[in-house]
């Protein structure tokens, strides 16, 4: 089978059922440029998941928020107390025991107190309000009714009435009740971020409804600043239940953002995580400058190919928009110094870092001396990557970026790095979820990576490799060559035939599928590309240490190199490697992260 898109790697990560294609794992299991992809975004998917909903706040922030919940608190009894309710009438007791719908208790509040009912989602207890009459209400505890007069308890009897009779009709509408509670701030779904864009009064409602052969789409929250923009989008079906898996962003439906002059500035995917909703977000690699946004869905298909659902042809267009000048207002910039000569040639400066309402922005600039740059020439400069965390002043990692170590935390939201205007310059820059502001912190270096030619080889008989492996060591590299076969469609990436070459060992230098380059070459002169296929793992304890582990494929858990083209084992074969990524740790730098910029 063809390889696969990142839209539909993404779909066979976060869809489950997808996991039973054979064709499809045992595509992804020997190609290496789809293993790469697989293991890139289920990294991206596992992080995102884990530290933009991590369930531990920062101290500051989590006082902070505390101190204004408790301000708006409602008075409630113990978690027992809450799963019944109790009305008493006169010397008699009627229970009303919670029914559970779509995962929720239904506990309806005791009247004598107030005329509400409550949503406690069990485990833990989350309440909230849904049939309000009162404002500010509150659950008192089981006993605590007096003996009151007799106008009073008529006026009970009719709401215990009332009660029973709303118990009844929300057993009998469970779509549309869940539907209502599903939103971005419910738990498990909320982040710092959105905390603090709650805080300050940026959560939009665009009450956004299109409806079209039988389905709805819905958007009933959206918020946005410059590092990021976030919509919680449903779909519902003619019966009324949310439909999950049915919509798909790509060629025929997108969601784009436009600044106010009408200029594309991002485009959004659907981020997963929830089955409530589609949780649609764009990232800004830069902050947007702009005092207003425009968000344009054009969406006209649903159904997924992958998922064998029909497709329907429609139209659910939408469009709103939303003021950013109060976000913007919450945006500083701090300028950092700061700067550090590596023994290799490459020189690393801090630039500045933005704190917005929803991300933090780092941006530093790294340039390349003369010496380096022979090693990188041509455009092999451009192929880098940075690798340093931050730690608190006791030594604990707050965030790292491109480490090898596991277990180890990981909030980036965005990177990019793009060349500057001469060789050897590149600006990078970072947006994180968090970085500490009331607490001093550290950002220690620790080294980084680019593509340098390269003129490791190794000569080989392939017919004798089975039982006699040959060792390749080069640059702290350390393979062993297994075997040689030649293999032929459907084995093979395209139609013809390839020679394959089995390997395990270890890498030092960074694997990347587009990054490393090698190739196969008979002793005649006959050379051919290589690609990598196969599977990879890392293992380190510090952040300086570790070895990429090969391994995977599709003989004896072999990493393989393919040569597309070569259809007979020749004599003697030479494996070249003419580009290499080559990572570099021999650095010692660890920076202070002083802002003198205010709160924003």
């Amino acid at each position: 089978m063809k390889c696969l898109s990142i839209d539909e790697m993404e779909e066979y990560i976060m869809d489950a059922g997808l996991s039973t294609n054979k064709q499809i794992v045992d595509h992804i299991s020997t190609c290496f440029r789809c293993l790469s992809l697989y293991h890139k975004q289920l990294k991206e998917e596992v992080r995102l998941s884990q530290e933009l909903f991590e369930d531990v706040l920062p101290n500051a922030f989590t006082t902070q928020v505390m101190a204004s919940i408790k301000r708006e608190e409602m008075e409630m009894g113990t978690s027992n107390e809450l799963i019944s309710s109790t009305i008493r009438q006169g010397n008699d007791q009627i229970e009303c025991s919670p029914e559970q719908i779509d995962g929720h208790s239904i506990v309806p509040a005791t009247v004598a107190e107030t005329t509400s009912v409550h949503v406690i989602e069990t485990p833990p207890v989350h309440v909230i309000g849904i049939a309000s009459v009162t404002e500010n209400v509150s659950i008192p505890r089981k006993g605590l009714l007096k003996r009151r007069g007799r106008g009073f308890w008529k006026l009970t009897t009719g709401v215990a009435l009332l009660v029973v009779i709303m118990c009844s009709v929300i057993m009998y509408s469970v779509p549309t009740l869940a539907e209502k509670l599903r939103s971005l701030f419910a738990q498990g779904n909320v982040d710092i971020g959105l905390f603090q864009a709650q805080e300050y009064g940026l959560v939009e409602h665009p009450n956004i409804k299109v409806k079209d052969k039988g389905y709805t789409l819905k958007i009933d929250e959206a918020v946005a600043d410059p590092s990021r923009v976030i919509i919680a989008l449903q779909l519902f079906g003619p019966d009324g239940k949310h439909e999950r898996k049915r919509l798909k962003l790509g060629q025929e439906n997108d969601i784009i953002i436009k600044d106010d002059q009408g200029n594309m500035v991002g485009s959004m995917y659907d981020m997963g995580y929830t089955n409530d909703f589609y949780y649609m977000v764009a990232f800004f690699p830069e902050p947007l400058q702009t005092d207003r946004i425009t968000i344009e869905g054009h969406i006209t298909q649903l159904g997924k190919e992958m998922r064998n659902i029909p497709f329907i042809q429609g139209e659910w267009n939408f469009d709103f928009s939303i003021d950013m000048k109060e976000a913007n207002k919450r945006t500083t910039v701090t300028p950092l110094e700061g700067s550090y000569i590596t023994p290799n040639g490459m020189t690393v400066r801090l630039k500045r870092l933005t704190r917005m309402v929803q991300g933090v922005r780092l941006e530093i600039e790294t340039e390349l001396n003369e010496e380096a740059l022979i090693r990188s020439s041509g455009e092999l400069w451009k192929k880098q990557g940075l690798k340093f965390h931050f730690e608190d002043m006791e030594g604990s990692e707050i965030h790292s970026v491109n480490t090898r170590k596991v277990p180890h935390k990981d909030s980036l939201m965005t990177e990019s790095h793009l060349p500057g205007d001469k060789p050897g310059l590149m600006h990078w820059s970072y947006t994180f979820k968090y970085l500490p502001l009331d607490d001093p912190y550290n950002l220690v270096f620790d080294g980084y990576f680019v593509s340098e030619n390269d003129d490791a080889s190794i000569e080989f008989e392939p017919s004798k490799l089975k039982g006699h492996p040959v060792p390749f060591y080069f640059e702290g590299d350390e393979m062993m060559l297994q075997d040689f076969t030649v293999e032929s469609p459907p084995n093979t990436n395209g139609t013809e035939a390839e020679g394959t070459l089995h390997v395990n060992g270890k890498l030092w230098n960074e694997m990347e599928y587009d990054y490393d380059q090698w190739k196969l070459k008979v002793l005649n002169g006959q050379e051919y590309n290589v690609s990598m296929e196969g599977s990879s793992t890392t293992e380190a304890s510090g952040w300086k240490d570790g070895y990429i582990i090969l391994g995977g494929g599709s003989v004896d858990g072999l990493f393989e190199f393919r040569a597309p083209g070569m259809t007979t084992i020749p004599d003697r074969l030479q494996l070249i490697r003419t580009v290499v990524n080559k990572l570099y740790t021999n650095v010692d730098w660890t920076v202070p992260m002083n802002e003198e910029g205010g709160r924003p």
